[in-house]
């Protein structure tokens, strides 16, 4: 009885000590000071013509091309899928109904949010079945072309999945 009671204040007190006692790493003191003094500018992220990204989202992976006027596609496996899209969004603001992952309540000048919809429905007509990718693009380095990014989340059936794209090329005109 007394091995099973020892036994039990040991495993308790693991328990506890694996709650409370782990060691933290330790966070350097480094002051968070956002770059973005100025919204990117549109030819930055689509070029004269647009542009084309390496996308990956929840295990799928494809090309996303943004061209001139909001338009645009998703290429997987070799087929083509429709899409619009809005850039240089502010986080608090409405698009299609939704404010950004962003959102705070409070007004800022951050306008480096991209939201497009894809039509893999192929249901051209009707806007309500197109799948959402909401995401952010890297500020602090949209000037080099090799390090240009974006990342955030798309929907589907409801439940929310994460997102990033990398800066492949400009289109050709």
């Amino acid at each position: 009885m007394k091995r099973a009671i020892l036994f039990l204040v040991i495993l308790v007190s693991g328990l506890i000590f694996a709650q409370i006692g782990q060691l933290q790493p330790i966070k350097p003191n480094i002051p968070f000071i956002p770059m973005l003094t100025t919204t990117i500018k549109e030819s930055q992220l689509i070029g004269p013509y647009g542009s084309a990204w390496k996308i990956y989202w929840d295990g799928w992976e494809g090309t996303l091309v943004l061209l001139k006027g909001g338009k645009g596609y998703i290429e997987v496996s070799g087929t083509r899928y429709d899409l619009e899209y809005v850039i240089l969004k502010n986080p608090q603001d409405n698009v299609v109904g939704m404010t950004g992952p962003g959102y705070t309540g409070k007004n800022t000048n951050l306008g480096h949010r991209i939201v497009f919809m894809v039509d893999f429905a192929r249901t051209p007509t009707n806007k309500s079945d197109d799948q959402r990718f909401d995401g952010y693009v890297f500020t602090q380095t949209i000037d080099n072309a090799s390090k240009r990014a974006m990342a955030g989340i798309t929907w589907w059936d409801g439940i929310p999945f994460g997102f990033y794209a990398t800066y492949w090329s400009d289109v050709p005109g």
